[in-house]
């Protein structure tokens, strides 16, 4: 996120960072349902993802408005900060994150 601040100043860096981003971005609807079962077990992702993808649905409504916002009042770095922010510290409570262990059934 850091990054792309310099780097869409300039048309083609613009091409090749939103490029970058969407080819990443089609991986979440393969990793969303298999994240859900990993952490909450296969039993009950049907409850569960779709709390999962309700806070995929909330930023998507959410942040572009907030970007149209930021972006109306020509705060390009003020946008772009608190999103690295946010994604490092997603980061490093993904690699904290732990799914629930449960007791295995005696048979």
């Amino acid at each position: 996120m850091l990054l792309f601040y310099p780097i869409a100043q300039y048309e083609w860096g613009l091409y090749i960072g939103a490029a970058l981003i969407g080819f990443n971005f089609g991986g979440n609807f393969a990793l969303f349902p298999a994240a859900a079962a990993d952490y909450f077990g296969t039993h009950s992702v049907g409850a569960n993802y779709p709390r999962v993808f309700l806070g995929y649905g909330i930023g998507g409504i959410l942040g572009p408005i907030l970007g149209g916002f930021m972006g109306d009042r020509k705060l390009w770095l003020a946008a772009f900060i608190p999103a690295a922010i946010v994604c490092l510290l997603a980061s490093i409570l993904t690699t904290r994150l732990k799914p629930v262990s449960r007791p295995q059934a005696h048979i």
